[in-house]
């Protein structure tokens, strides 16, 4: 028994797989334009175009004519084959050390000549550069102190520049690559520094492979007015917790003294709001109060009360009678001949409805569109009209 659909069934662009075309001997009767079937008699799927059935063999394919620059065999029939077809070129690999490969190409594209042309430099074309070379060699080179150092090997022929270990730079060093410093300290005597890097890493250039006790922050020195301190803002190893120390003690990268008081116009845990000034944030709904007064007057607007503390759980009545497990049926015949969209009222208060349509005279179930238009309604809708009464609705909520 085939389940009837009563509406167009759309896939949204999904795939429709392990599908079949129906099977038959002979063409269906009052065929539509688009419908296909496979006659199982020549083995051939075919489909209605117009008032015709057009059949999907190898003997409904029109031939195809090679073009210029291609050859064929089978040009006709299911599964055609092109080539392309030689031309006057020899299959080789052109070009050398010594030579550069020669091409002519025809309007399709096509490689129609090609052939390797010998690579010849004049002599004039070369410049000697024994006697620049030399004169250098004879010049005065000296190199800037603290900046370059120069030294010549006579025996060699060679001058060979390079950096001191201590170099001054007196103007303006632009790094274009990366920067590495190796060393013990490094120290920024500047006024204003900027750094276009939104991160930066501490702790080094990776992940440590064992834990080394230490913390990780900023240090800043500071004055009172009265006493200079040094101050520490960062992650505490030891408590795993980000904590700040106004006058903080550094021993070896492990920072102790009390805790400061921090100052800002309020908290966010995430996206919420904890506190603003005096007032909880709106967000804030749990609490760990186990038990509260009498309380005498009031509007309960809060969680609704679960069934397991003697309430329904559910602020609405459809919803009550979900919780609760109760549920209610609505049925009714539907169909007049003429309209296509139907609309069924049940009255249940609420979108989560279950809606089974039934054909009224032999009992099968039938697929059409189902649109929850409120809480109390819902509309059917059928690609071509039912007949009067000609089937059964059932909404269960």
């Amino acid at each position: 028994m085939a389940m009837k659909f009563v509406t167009n069934l759309d896939l949204n662009k999904n795939e429709l797989q392990n599908a079949r075309v129906q099977n038959l001997a002979t063409a269906p009767g009052s065929p539509v334009e688009g419908q296909i079937y496979y006659d199982t008699g020549d083995d051939i799927i075919y489909f209605r175009s117009a008032s015709a059935w057009v059949g999907l063999g190898a003997g409904d394919l029109t031939s195809i004519v090679a073009g210029t620059g291609l050859s064929g065999t089978s040009l006709t029939g299911p599964i055609p084959t092109l080539n392309l077809a030689n031309t006057a070129v020899t299959a080789a690999a052109y070009g050398s050390a010594t030579a550069v490969g020669t091409f002519t190409v025809d309007a399709q594209g096509r490689l129609t000549a090609a052939a390797n042309a010998t690579i010849a430099i004049a002599s004039t074309a070369v410049t000697d550069f024994t006697e620049a070379v030399q004169d250098v060699a004879g010049a005065a080179i000296a190199g800037t102190a603290n900046e370059i150092t120069v030294t010549y090997n006579d025996g060699a022929g060679t001058i060979t520049l390079s950096q001191p270990d201590d170099v001054t730079i007196g103007g303006v060093l632009t790094v274009t690559g990366n920067l590495v410093v190796n060393g013990t300290t490094t120290t920024v005597n500047s006024t204003t520094t900027t750094v276009d890097d939104p991160i930066f890493t501490l702790g080094g250039d990776t992940a440590p492979g064992s834990d080394d006790n230490k913390d990780r922050g900023i240090e800043f020195r500071y004055h009172t007015g009265s006493a200079a301190k040094v101050g520490y803002f960062g992650y505490d190893d030891s408590t795993g917790y980000f904590t700040y120390i106004p006058d903080a003690t550094n021993n070896t990268e492990v920072f102790s003294g009390t805790q400061g008081t921090i100052s800002v116009l309020a908290y966010n845990i995430g996206a919420n709001t904890v506190l603003s000034g005096t007032t909880l944030g709106s967000t804030i709904v749990t609490s760990s109060l186990t038990a509260v007064g009498t309380i005498a007057t009031g509007t309960w607007a809060a969680t609704d009360v679960a069934v397991a503390h003697g309430g329904t759980g559910a602020s609405t009545a459809a919803a009550a009678r979900t919780n609760l497990g109760a549920t209610t049926k609505v049925t009714g015949t539907i169909g007049d001949g003429s309209a296509t969209a139907i609309a069924v009222t049940h009255s249940l208060g609420t979108d989560d409805v279950v809606v089974e349509v039934y054909d009224a005279s032999n009992k099968e179930t039938v697929i059409c569109d189902v649109d929850r238009t409120s809480t109390d309604a819902v509309t059917l809708t059928f690609a071509s009209a039912p007949a009067s009464n000609a089937y059964k609705v059932v909404v269960i909520g």
